[in-house]
């Protein structure tokens, strides 16, 4: 998970101490890599030695220290002249389709809803978990699969 590693040898007379900055994992098993799609404007997993890419995770991955990487060495950024906007979807029953990914018939009430909203905007604004990632979970909105994004 990044930092450095103290590597001590003893000899008789000289102690050798070298220090080996490490890089941060990126939770990916062996030969993988992480790489930006500019036209999905999302992250993807690439090895070149099978020259094989895909959307999800390949088996064996670290889901947190990949998240970990990916949240501290990419970031989407908007063309120059242009904005980027996200959002977090909680749907009621009274909502036009109460049905999301996540669930086939939605039937909390608009307060609920609007309750669940707050504790969210609450964690958020806290710093315990970012929009993206609580987006990428909880949203009703087909965007979790793009973290929120529109």
């Amino acid at each position: 998970t990044g930092g450095s590693v103290l590597a001590v040898s003893q000899m008789p007379l000289f102690p050798i101490c070298a220090y080996f900055d490490l890089p941060q994992s990126t939770g990916l098993p062996l030969g993988w890599e992480v790489r930006w799609s500019n036209s999905k404007n999302l992250p993807y997993f690439f090895n070149p030695t099978l020259k094989e890419s895909k959307w999800e995770p390949p088996n064996g991955s670290d889901a947190d220290a990949l998240r970990a990487y990916i949240h501290t060495n990419f970031q989407p950024s908007a063309p120059a002249g242009k904005i980027r906007a996200a959002h977090l979807l909680v749907k009621h029953r009274e909502s036009r389709r109460p049905a999301s990914w996540r669930s086939e018939n939605i039937t909390r009430t608009k307060e609920e809803a609007r309750e669940i909203l707050a504790g969210y905007e609450k964690r958020i604004k806290g710093g315990e978990v970012g929009l993206a990632d609580l987006a990428t979970t909880e949203s009703d909105c087909n965007s979790a699969r793009k973290r929120g994004d529109l």
